[in-house]
């Protein structure tokens, strides 16, 4: 086994110097190329300006190549157009973005005819929203060139060739006296032309063998430059690049035999993977050119550049209702910015950057960076927007009692704007937001006035609205009785509460006071005595006032005569308007004992001039309201021992 695989290895190192030898007799051709172009989607645009080869010793070759470099995408073609150069014959890969030109009639073709071909080939692409740059690279043999790098790329077949084998075999190539080693990936644009655009996976020149999880670049000049640290949940150092594949690199061992992946591999994708030394699936190897000190300075290629105008920067405008916008847009150096209707018209409506119409509803443009009057290409939306004016529809003037507080109401046309208020009709600050404002309590007609905002547009004017003041005016007609209250006296905590009667809701209330009306209707812990209910008419102020007897009669009292609780008789103040008829004390047994002198200071504990004992007594107490309807009143005293 161990000299199998040496012999193979010394067979490829003798095949490449033999090779290597003839070639350094040779004298490398120098080719030029330019066309740095504006392309203009949809429409074939040849490749190079201007195109030369010149060679001291050669005059033919076997083939020439055209390649997508940079930038290739799917959709992207070059082609020699059919009869124009009848010596060549081309073919395309559209795996690597690569044309092939050869002769047709014999085994190499002149240079002569190459550079007449060349001359012809156009690049196309059926995307319309091309965009970017393409870089397009012209090389005798088929290595790839890269123009980012300046180095060249070659796939080569060699299926189950070991890592070890191919970075020796590597870097026994030479390439017109560039030296060769297993390719360094550093960037994007290495990835995609000698991963995608390859003809075939295979080894690269990174590996961990040196320290396990610590990947570098083995090979080349970036030899010792680490580029990943871990397995695939690991990092790369800053600003390094790596193009591992999901999951990877994850030092998987063989079904059969432990062993660990230390070498780097490329997929067809691009994407990379850790393999061991040995591996049944490999394809092949990529080599790479260029780079190595010592290596001669050639110009073994050109490359030329198409690249399609963008639109670099672009302002919309907007503003509220009908007027002129400020629209504008940049575009790439060389291109003009040219202005459509629709995404599809093919007649401009404005060119330059700066486009002012006058407009009254929301429009939408398209602008397009156009050179030599191309119409194809990605369109941008640009967007002049109009913003309705927030108008205020409805804002009634109120009317108040004195001393209270308004609410004021207002409604904008759209549901989604914001009302202000404010105590100014121009300037100021907004006193409050919202679509209700509750003013505090004034005596003072007062005017506020109210606009709305929506989208940094407001109303052109704030509407006004009053806040009017009607004065109290007192009405003797009450709209309810005393049937419409419920009142508890005589009680530990004596209340007056008004039931629901019609219309209650139009009224606010207060008891004993002429001020500060409120919507209570419950009033508690009440004095016995007289006490006035006011109501006030919320609609036209009017106030009217009802009289209430609040009864109270004493729990117990002890005739001592000490000067203190000596007799029993009905509490409170005021209360001439209560008619009391009679006032009856009966004893435990229903006996009338007393009939207490309504004229005199109360009864004092006596029946039939002699005292009674300690005991509790029934009172019953006959009486006409002030309003005229008879009432009774019953309950219990305590005569208290002498």
């Amino acid at each position: 086994m161990y000299l199998k695989k040496h012999c193979i290895l010394f067979f490829f190192l003798l095949v490449l110097l033999t090779a290597n030898y003839g070639w350094a007799q040779n004298i490398a051709p120098t080719i030029t190329a330019t066309g740095n172009q504006i392309y203009c989607p949809l429409t074939p645009m040849k490749v190079v300006t201007s195109f030369n080869i010149t060679d001291p010793d050669d005059i033919t070759v076997s083939a020439f190549y055209i390649q997508i470099s940079e930038g290739y995408k799917n959709g992207d073609k070059l082609t020699l157009p059919v009869g124009m150069n009848p010596n060549i014959t081309s073919s395309w890969s559209a795996s690597e973005g690569k044309l092939t030109l050869e002769s047709s009639n014999s085994a190499e073709a002149t240079y002569v005819d190459i550079i007449a071909a060349v001359k012809n080939v156009v690049f196309e692409s059926s995307s319309t929203t091309v965009s970017g740059e393409k870089k397009f690279s012209f090389t005798i043999g088929d290595a790839n060139y890269l123009p980012k790098t300046g180095h060249f790329y070659e796939y080569v077949a060699a299926p189950g060739i070991l890592w070890t084998d191919a970075k020796a075999v590597a870097e026994a190539s030479t390439y017109y006296g560039l030296k060769g080693y297993l390719a360094t990936i550093t960037t994007i644009e290495e990835a995609v032309l000698s991963g995608e655009q390859a003809a075939g996976q295979g080894w690269i020149g990174g590996s961990d063998e040196e320290t396990e999880g610590v990947w570098k670049w083995v090979t080349g000049p970036e030899a010792g430059m680490v580029f990943w640290n871990g397995l695939a949940n690991g990092s790369s150092p800053s600003g390094v690049y790596s193009n591992w594949a999901s999951e990877e690199p994850n030092d998987y061992p063989n079904a059969t035999i432990t062993r660990e992946e230390n070498y780097a591999h490329v997929y067809e994708t691009g994407k990379w993977n850790d393999y061991p030394n040995s591996n049944t699936s490999i394809k092949g190897y990529i080599v790479e050119y260029g780079g190595t000190p010592g290596d001669p300075v050639l110009n073994l290629s050109a490359s030329t550049t198409i690249s399609v105008a963008a639109i670099i920067t672009k302002e919309g405008d907007s503003r509220c209702g009908v007027g002129t916008f400020n629209l504008s847009a940049t575009a790439t150096a060389g291109a003009t910015v040219l202005w459509f209707d629709t995404a599809t018209s093919t007649t401009p409506i404005y060119s330059g950057p700066n486009y002012t119409p006058v407009l009254s509803t929301t429009t939408t443009f398209y602008i397009l960076a156009s050179v030599n009057a191309c119409l194809t290409g990605q369109r941008t939306p640009v967007i002049a927007t109009i913003y309705t004016i927030p108008t205020i529809i409805s804002a009634p003037n109120i009317t108040i009692c004195e001393g209270n507080s308004g609410t004021l109401s207002a409604t904008a046309l759209s549901a989604t704007a914001t009302i202000n208020w404010y105590t100014t009709p121009t300037g100021g600050m907004s006193i409050e937001t919202g679509s209700s404002f509750t003013t505090t309590p004034t005596n003072t007609i007062t005017t506020y006035y109210v606009d709305a905002t929506e989208n940094g547009c407001a109303s052109p004017t704030r509407t006004e609205v009053t806040l009017e003041i009607l004065g109290n005016t007192v009405s003797a007609a009450s709209p309810i009785s005393l049937n419409n209250l419920t009142v508890v006296d005589d009680s530990n905590n004596n209340s007056i509460t008004i039931n629901v009667f019609p219309n209650i809701s139009n009224y606010e209330f207060n008891l004993d006071r002429f001020d500060e009306f409120k919507d209570w209707t419950s009033f508690e812990h009440l004095e016995p005595g007289i006490h006035f209910l006011y109501l006030r008419d919320k609609t036209n102020c009017g106030i009217s006032k009802l009289d209430i007897a609040i009864l109270g009669f004493p729990k117990f009292f002890t005739p001592n005569g000490d000067g203190y609780n000596d007799t029993w008789k009905v509490l409170g103040n005021d209360l001439n308007s209560i008619q009391i008829s009679v006032i009856y004390i009966f004893n435990r047994f229903g006996k009338l004992v007393a009939e207490v002198d309504l004229n005199g200071e109360g009864w004092d504990g006596f029946y039939n001039g002699e005292r009674l004992p300690a005991s509790d007594y029934w009172y019953l107490v006959k009486y006409t309201d002030q309003y005229g309807d008879y009432r009774e009143k019953r309950g219990n005293v305590s005569l208290i021992g002498r």
